[in-house]
């Protein structure tokens, strides 16, 4: 009886790990909180973000993210709100052989509709980011998305723009704190 719970065990733990292998899919998503005071204005920023994605094979992957932003700007004389919706599809190839470790190229068309104490406006656009994924186990793992090196977007109103971004500007250590982080569940 022993050796036959032992061998249950072991095939239940075998397809376990198969199926654990062969993960297609993943959930997981960033939370971000930010403040920045320039001694004119201060403005502070909730972004909750989740995201789904699934495995075509293993260079390519398909998804999009889901997301809600609140923005508060505080000047001397006023408070503005602007609440945002995001609708994020995105396409992902991933360099070399995935690993534990890998590197990947994110296209995204982000979708932004706008409200709050502005008027209600919507956005479009293109970009294009660097990525890396790292698997803490088969299951669990760890997405870092960078800023955008390449983007188009149709800003609210009549604003559009245009931004080649290999270093925008950035030192690199602007560069990695303005990266979004987040944990992925596989299956």
């Amino acid at each position: 009886m022993k050796n036959s719970l032992l061998a249950v065990a072991f095939a239940m733990g075998l397809m376990f790990q198969v199926s654990a292998q062969d993960a297609k899919m993943w959930l997981g998503g960033t939370l971000g909180i930010s403040s920045v005071d320039n001694g004119t204005n201060e403005q502070s920023t909730t972004t909750f973000m989740p995201e789904f994605g699934y495995h075509l094979n293993e260079k390519w992957a398909i998804g999009g993210r889901i997301g809600f932003s609140n923005t508060k700007v505080e000047t001397a004389l006023t408070t503005t709100k602007i609440n945002t919706t995001s609708i994020v599809p995105f396409a992902r190839y991933t360099f070399g052989n995935p690993s534990a470790f890998s590197f990947f190229g994110q296209g995204e068309l982000p979708l932004n509709f706008y409200g709050g104490d502005v008027d209600s406006d919507s956005s479009i656009g293109l970009r294009i980011r660097p990525g890396f994924s790292y698997a803490f186990s088969q299951k669990w793992g760890l997405h870092m998305m960078m800023p955008p090196v390449l983007s188009y977007e149709s800003g609210p109103g009549d604003l559009s723009s245009f931004r080649l971004r290999v270093n925008d500007g950035y030192s690199i250590q602007e560069y990695i704190f303005n990266a979004q982080i987040g944990f992925v569940y596989r299956f």
